[in-house]
């Protein structure tokens, strides 16, 4: 894991000198999952970002011994979305795809703004690139100088649900163990799983196999702890699977609280996100900070940005083995706030004993009375570096059509922000296919409806999910964007915040 203070200090070098330590790959990796097809999402950003006009994706087939089966390339070179299905590229079985975008111009970052979907029957799970073959040996000193167990997992064991993680091996071979910790039921529950995965290939755990004991309905904190590898940059695909195979999972994030990484005063962390009064809007956050004890609320906002209250959350103490959960409608319900007046929340976070981590995480969850989708986020804090020039872009996907209702939410990252205008772009695999400007309130959010958009511009509505992907602009720098999916019939719900 890189020190948070040394990303920061990384960026900082590129905003004065763009050509130091400049990138040309960036890259990613898709596990092929039974019962799901694979495919990857993503609008030209390298184009209608940086203003890139000749890149190169090539997609390489790795099968279960970790050998190369095929590779294909693709020019990416329209202003437009690309979708590239994975699943049957080719005729024999495959564990990995290997996704690396090529580029003579900076890339700056080694992580491409790249969605993974799954597909299945009743369920449509989408997550951002998380894991990949580092570029070179000195990236590798830079990634791997200090190793961190894995967490950010929301765990149920049911009669009907399971919680899964999937490993990855790097470019060589991985022998050794996955240790298993899991605090539930008032204890803490240890296992060592044997791991021996060919290069670039996966094991799927079950935590219902390792512990079969639990009881119904437990839920905990869990920390998974891979071995080192070396030129590999490596999260956990994690999440909860239904006994029908449908499952909703994201990415594992690093469980800090062996770091002492502080910032040096004490300001408060925070975010401000979308209320979507049609789902459930939840918070976890679990004790995988820095050492301390931090204070937690939650803030109300309206449509225009006005406050309408703070619901104290209660503290959290990591390390520790509690992890703490606020369901924000009820919440809301009990201190007499109506749900329809509601249309943003923050989330605050104080240090009552210690100081303020430079990471500060939770799972940001949304729901509609099937799996939930649980997003990793950090929070914000005014120590973190902002170029003096910058101004508000982020884009991301939103799938839409068919059997898919999608939620989309925009909103600055910092409450106190000022109103400002906000200019949306859709695009399809066509091109550009709608434009939406608004105003986005301080402290509110903007929220619409994709299908609607699209019918307004006379856009096509798909009886087939489409990937449709947003650009938003504005004078904010802190602009961010947060999508929501839910399968109509099953009601899982999948999602991912803006890059």
């Amino acid at each position: 894991m890189k020190s948070f203070k040394e990303v920061e200090a990384t960026r900082r070098a590129y905003h004065q000198d763009a050509a130091l330590n400049s990138v040309h790959r960036a890259s990613l990796m898709v596990p092929e999952l039974a019962g799901a097809e694979a495919e990857i999402s993503f609008v030209n950003h390298f184009l209608l970002k940086r203003g890139y006009a000749k890149v190169a994706c090539r997609v390489t087939a790795v099968d279960p011994a970790g050998k190369r089966i095929e590779a294909r390339l693709f020019p990416i070179t329209e202003p437009k979305v690309y979708t590239i299905p994975l699943t049957g590229m080719v005729s024999v079985p495959v564990a990995t795809y290997l996704v690396d975008f090529f580029a003579a111009d900076n890339l700056f970052i080694p992580f491409p703004a790249v969605m993974l979907n799954h597909r299945g029957p009743g369920f449509l799970n989408t997550v951002h690139a998380y894991n990949r073959v580092l570029n070179d040996v000195f990236e590798d000193d830079a990634i791997n100088a200090t190793s961190n167990p894995e967490a950010s997992i929301d765990v149920l064991l049911d009669g009907r649900t399971d919680t899964f993680a999937v490993f990855t091996a790097g470019p060589r071979r991985c022998q050794g163990e996955l240790e298993v910790e899991l605090a539930a039921d008032g204890r803490v529950h240890t296992a060592s799983i044997a791991l021996d995965v060919p290069r670039l290939c996966n094991q799927e755990v079950s935590l219902r196999q390792i512990f079969p004991g639990l009881q119904a309905g437990t839920t905990g904190f869990l920390r998974l702890r891979q071995p080192r590898q070396e030129l590999f940059y490596g999260r956990l695909l994690a999440g909860r699977r239904c006994d029908d195979g449908a499952f909703s999972a994201n990415h594992s994030y690093y469980d800090s609280s062996g770091v002492a990484e502080y910032w040096e005063d004490n300001r408060e962390a925070y975010r401000l996100y979308p209320f979507f009064a049609d789902l459930d809007n939840v918070v976890r956050m679990y004790p995988i900070m820095s050492p301390g004890t931090l204070a937690v609320a939650i803030v109300a906002y309206d449509r225009a940005g006005r406050r309408l209250a703070e619901l104290p959350a209660g503290e959290l103490e990591s390390p520790g083995p509690r992890f703490l959960e606020v369901d924000v409608n009820r919440r809301l319900a009990e201190s007499g706030v109506a749900i329809g007046d509601v249309c943003a929340f923050a989330v605050r976070a104080w240090p009552v004993r210690g100081k303020t981590p430079t990471r500060v995480n939770h799972q940001l969850v949304y729901g509609g009375g099937g799996l939930q989708t649980s997003v990793n986020v950090s929070l914000a804090n005014p120590n973190v570096f902002v170029p003096p020039t910058k101004t508000g872009l982020t884009w991301g996907q939103a799938p839409v059509g068919g059997d898919i209702e999608s939620w989309l939410g925009f909103v600055g990252n910092a409450p106190q922000g000022a109103a400002c205008e906000l200019a949306v772009t859709l695009y399809g695999e066509q091109g550009e296919l709608a434009r939406k400007t608004c105003v986005l309130p301080g402290g509110g959010s903007v929220q619409f409806n994709l299908a609607d958009a699209l019918a307004e511009a006379g856009a096509r509505s798909s009886e087939q999910p489409a990937n449709v992907w947003y650009i938003a602009r504005a004078a904010r720098s802190d602009l961010s964007a947060y999508a929501v999916t839910r399968h109509r019939d099953s009601r899982h719900c999948s999602g991912e915040h803006s890059y």
